[in-house]
C-alpha cells in the first residue's frame, strides 16, 4: 500500500458510501473495469472491543475484464477505528492499523500467516477516526477453536516474526508503534491492584481467595504493578521483532488452511515469546488450568527455527515467554481479574464460577512466580548482568517479604 491508499482528511459516515463511490475505490484498487451497480450493508457479527464499527458491503459488479486475477471482490468490510476512554493513554491507538497498513508492514507475508488486504484507507484525523476498506474473509473467523489448531496458529504466527527478524532498527523509528507495549500501560492498574489485594480481607469468600492470592503474592502482583521498567531491562536484551500483542481466539481465524490474524491496534516491536505470554494468559481463563504452553512454545520455536530457518535459541524464546508474565498478565490478574473475582460479577472471558475462577487465577500465578524467578535469577545464556544491576533487581523482586 505504499503507492498511497490514504485520501487524506475525509469524513466518512457510512451514509456517503454508495455505488459511485465503491466503483471509484474498486478502479483505484486496481478493477480498472469494475463497475458497482448496487450493494447491501450490514454489521459484521462479533463483539469489538477497540471502539470501531465493522460493516461488510455486498457488491453487485460488472466488470470489463475477463482477466481472472481482475475479477473485483464481491464484498468488502468497512472497519472504523475511533478514540476511546480505556485506551486515552495511546495517542495513537485508534490511527495505528491504519498506520501499519500505509507502512506496508503486512507486505510479504501470506505462505503461513494470512493479514486481510486493506485496498484504501480514509481519514478524519480531527475527529481521531479512520476507516479501512478491507479484504472480507468471509467465515474465516467462524472456527471451533481446539488446543491443536492453536498450536498451529502460533507455528504460522512465527512467519510474522521472521519477516521482521533483525530489523528492530527500523522498527524503533516508527513512531505510530507502540514501544514497550508488553504492560499495555505502565502503572496503569497500580491503585486498582492495591485496592482489590487489601479488599480480599474480609470478603465473603476471604478463606478461598486467600488460599490463591496469598499474602506473599499479594504483596508480588503490588510490586509487580510498578516494576515495568525493571523487566524490559532484560526483555531489550533478547531477539526484537514485530509483535501483534493481542493475540487471542477473536483476532484469530483459518482460511484456506492459513492462519488469519486481524486488529492490529496494539502492534509494536518485542521479543517472540512476549506475545505467547498474553494468548496463554487468557486462554488459561477459557479452556482452564491444564492448558499445554509447552506445546505452544515448542509449536512457535519450531515455526522460527525449522519453517523460517532463524538461528534463535529455545532458551530465548522461553525466557521472553516467562519474563512477560511480569507485565501484562501480572496486571490484568491483579486489576480486572482479582476485581471480577472480588465483586463476582462475568469478565471479558472464562468461567463465572469461583472455583474456575480461582484456579485459573493460580496457574497464572504460578508462571509470573517463574518469570519473577527467572528475572532474579541474573540471566541466561548468552545474556550477562552486572552485579550491581543483578543485587538491585534481586532485591526488587523478592517473592517474600
Amino acid at each position: 500500500m505504499s503507492d498511497g491508499p490514504a485520501r487524506g482528511d475525509a469524513s466518512l459516515p457510512l451514509e456517503s458510501v454508495d455505488a459511485a463511490s465503491l466503483t471509484g475505490l474498486l478502479r483505484r484498487a486496481g478493477y480498472a473495469g469494475a463497475e458497482v451497480t448496487g450493494f447491501t450493508r450490514e454489521p459484521v457479527a462479533g463483539t469489538s472491543h477497540g471502539g470501531g464499527d465493522l460493516h461488510r458491503y455486498r457488491l453487485i459488479v460488472r466488470s470489463a475484464s475477463g482477466v481472472p486475477e481482475q475479477v473485483p471482490p464481491a464484498a468488502l468490510v468497512l472497519k472504523e477505528s475511533r478514540g476511546i476512554g480505556s485506551q486515552s493513554l495511546d495517542p495513537d491507538y485508534p490511527s495505528r492499523e491504519a498506520d501499519c497498513y500505509r507502512h506496508d508492514l503486512f507486505s510479504g507475508l501470506g505462505e503461513r500467516l494470512r493479514v486481510p488486504r486493506a485496498f484504501e484507507v480514509d481519514v478524519d484525523a480531527g475527529a481521531q477516526r479512520y476507516w479501512i476498506w478491507m479484504e472480507d474473509l468471509g467465515d474465516a473467523f467462524d472456527v471451533e477453536w481446539t488446543p491443536e489448531l492453536l498450536t498451529q496458529a502460533v507455528r504460522d504466527l512465527a512467519e510474522l516474526h521472521a519477516r521482521w527478524w533483525g530489523r528492530g532498527h527500523e522498527l524503533s523509528r516508527m513512531a505510530f508503534l507502540r514501544q514497550r507495549a508488553q504492560a499495555m500501560y505502565d502503572g496503569l492498574w497500580s491503585e486498582r491492584i492495591a485496592r482489590n489485594c487489601a479488599a480480599i480481607e474480609g470478603h465473603e469468600h476471604e478463606r478461598e481467595i486467600s488460599r490463591v492470592f496469598t499474602n506473599d503474592r499479594r504483596r508480588l502482583l503490588m510490586r509487580l504493578s510498578r516494576a515495568a521498567d525493571i523487566v524490559y531491562l532484560k526483555l531489550d536484551a533478547l531477539p526484537q521483532t514485530l509483535l501483534h500483542h493481542d493475540v487471542w481466539l477473536p483476532n484469530l481465524g483459518r482460511v484456506d488452511g492459513k492462519t488469519a490474524l486481524i486488529d492490529w491496534s496494539y502492534a509494536g516491536p518485542g521479543t517472540p515469546g512476549a506475545d505467547l505470554s498474553q494468548t496463554v494468559a487468557l486462554m488459561i481463563q477459557v479452556w482452564g488450568p491444564d492448558m499445554d504452553d509447552e506445546a505452544l512454545l515448542a509449536a512457535l520455536h519450531s515455526g522460527l527455527t525449522s519453517d523460517w530457518g532463524l538461528d534463535v535459541p529455545y532458551s530465548d524464546v522461553l525466557a521472553g515467554y516467562e519474563l512477560c508474565f511480569c507485565l501484562r498478565p501480572a496486571h490484568a490478574l491483579g486489576g480486572p481479574v482479582l476485581g471480577g473475582i472480588l465483586s463476582g460479577k462475568a469478565t471479558m472471558v472464562g468461567s463465572d464460577s469461583l472455583d474456575e475462577r480461582l484456579a485459573a487465577a493460580d496457574a497464572t500465578l504460578r508462571r509470573i512466580e517463574r518469570g519473577v524467578r527467572r528475572r532474579a535469577s541474573g540471566g541466561w545464556a548468552g545474556h550477562a548482568m552486572g552485579g550491581g544491576l543483578r543485587s538491585r533487581l534481586a532485591y526488587n523482586f523478592r517473592i517474600y517479604a
